[in-house]
C-alpha cells in the first residue's frame, strides 16, 4: 500500500508498485526515496500537520507534513533541535531531513525522523492502570536526564504530557513532539520581561499559569512532568483533580497507592504553582531523585531557618528595648548631674537706696 502525500487528493490509499497516485497523479516516491506507508493518526483537513510511517529505502521512519504556511517557523524550529539533539531518549533527524515541496500550487513542509517503537504512556496507562512508586522513579529519572540535555542546550520542551512519552519495547522512555520546543535566547527573556507577543502552548491539566500567560521557563518542563506522574499514580488526569484553594497546590494524594513522604513531597515540590518554589534545574531534580535524604534535609533546614529568624528576630527586639533604656537612663542621669551643679538661690533682698530718688 502507498499513500499519497497531497491533501487535498479524493482517494489517497493505493496499491503497491504504482509510481503516481491513481486519482491526483501526484508522484509517490517522494524526494525519489520515500514512500508513504500508512498515516499514524486519523487524517483531518483542519488539523495543521499530518503524521505517516514511511519507507526509506527499507528503513521505516516517520514523516511528518506541515500543510499550515504560518506554523512553518516552528516547524523548522523542531526540525533544527532535533538534527542538533543527540540523545536516545530524542528522535533523530537525518541532516537533509527537512525539506518542502509544492503539490498543486500548495507548500507542504516536511520532516522525517526516527520511527520511535513502542506505545504512548497515554494508551499505555489505559491498558495497564496506575503504576507504583519503584516504576514512577525509574522513568522520572529517565526523563529528567533527558530535559538536562535539553536545558543544556538551552531550550525547553513546553508540552510534556503522557501522549508525548513513548515506551519503548526495552523499556526506555521517548520523548516525542518537538512542534512547540523554544530556545532560552535573549530575545526570549526579553519578549517575557516586556510582556510583549510570545506564542503560548495549552495542555489543559498540564500547563503551568505562567506558560498559559506567554512566559513559560525551563521550570514549567517540571511542572508538567509532575502533573504527568501523578496522572500515571492516580490514574486520573490533572484535570479531573482539585486544587487547593488556599495555595493552589494538587490534592492528589488520597487517589494514590502508598508512597513515601519524600517522593510526595518532590512531586509536590515539582508542581509548585510558582516557578520559584520548584527545582532549581534537572541537577537538583536528579540529586534528590537518588538521595531522597535531600528532601528530607531540605524540608528540616526550612524549619530551623525559620526556627533561627524568630530568634535571631526576638534578640535584636531584646537588644534594641535594652539600647533604649540605656539612652533614656544616661539622659536622666546627665540632668540630674546638670541640676545638682547649679548654684542655689534663695532669695534677693531690694533696698529703697538701690532703686534711686523717688518722686
Amino acid at each position: 500500500m502507498s499513500y499519497c502525500i497531497n491533501p487535498r487528493c479524493g482517494h489517497r490509499d493505493n496499491p503497491d508498485g504504482l509510481s503516481h497516485c491513481k486519482s491526483c497523479q501526484t508522484p509517490l516516491l517522494i524526494e525519489g526515496r520515500y514512500r508513504l506507508l500508512r498515516p499514524l493518526r486519523e487524517l483531518d483537513e483542519w488539523e495543521p500537520s499530518e503524521v505517516f510511517e514511511i519507507d526509506d529505502q527499507g528503513q521505516t521512519k516517520v514523516l511528518k507534513v506541515l500543510k499550515k504556511k504560518i506554523l512553518q517557523p516552528l516547524f523548522e524550529r523542531e526540525a533544527a533541535t532535533l538534527q542538533t539533539l543527540k540523545h536516545p531518549g530524542i528522535p533523530q533527524v537525518d541532516p537533509d531531513g527537512y525539506f518542502s515541496l509544492e503539490i498543486e500550487g500548495r507548500q507542504l513542509y516536511c520532516l522525517v525522523m526516527e520511527n520511535i517503537q513502542g506505545v504512548n504512556l497515554d494508551k499505555w496507562l489505559q491498558q495497564h492502570g496506575p503504576i507504583d512508586q519503584a516504576q514512577a522513579i525509574d522513568w522520572i529519572r529517565q526523563l529528567v536526564d533527558l530535559l538536562a540535555q535539553l536545558h543544556k542546550e538551552e531550550l525547553f520542551h513546553r508540552d510534556i504530557k503522557l501522549a508525548n512519552i513513548m515506551l519503548r519495547p526495552t523499556g526506555q522512555l521517548a520523548l516525542v513532539d518537538f512542534g512547540t520546543v523554544r530556545p532560552m535566547t535573549s530575545t526570549y527573556f526579553a519578549k517575557v520581561a516586556g510582556q510583549r507577543d510570545i506564542t503560548s502552548v495549552v495542555s489543559p491539566g498540564y500547563t503551568p499559569l505562567e506558560q498559559i500567560n506567554g512566559r513559560a521557563v525551563p521550570q514549567s518542563d517540571f511542572y508538567a512532568l509532575g502533573r504527568s506522574f501523578v496522572y500515571l499514580l492516580t490514574g486520573k488526569h490533572p484535570i479531573d483533580l482539585p486544587e487547593d484553594d488556599t495555595t493552589g497546590r494538587l490534592t492528589w494524594l488520597d487517589q494514590a497507592a502508598q508512597l513515601d513522604a519524600w517522593f510526595v513531597q518532590l512531586l509536590d515540590d515539582m508542581m509548585a504553582p510558582f516557578p520559584g518554589q520548584r527545582p532549581l534545574n534537572a541537577e537538583v531534580l536528579l540529586a534528590r531523585l537518588n538521595n531522597p535524604s535531600l528532601v528530607q534535609q531540605t524540608n528540616g533546614n526550612s524549619e530551623k531557618t525559620k526556627i533561627r529568624w524568630l530568634m535571631a528576630i526576638n534578640i535584636g527586639l531584646l537588644l534594641l528595648q535594652l539600647f533604649v533604656g540605656w539612652q533614656w537612663w544616661s539622659a536622666r542621669q546627665r540632668m540630674t548631674e546638670q541640676t545638682s551643679n547649679r548654684p542655689e538661690i534663695l532669695g534677693v533682698a531690694i533696698f529703697p537706696s538701690q532703686l534711686g530718688p523717688t518722686s
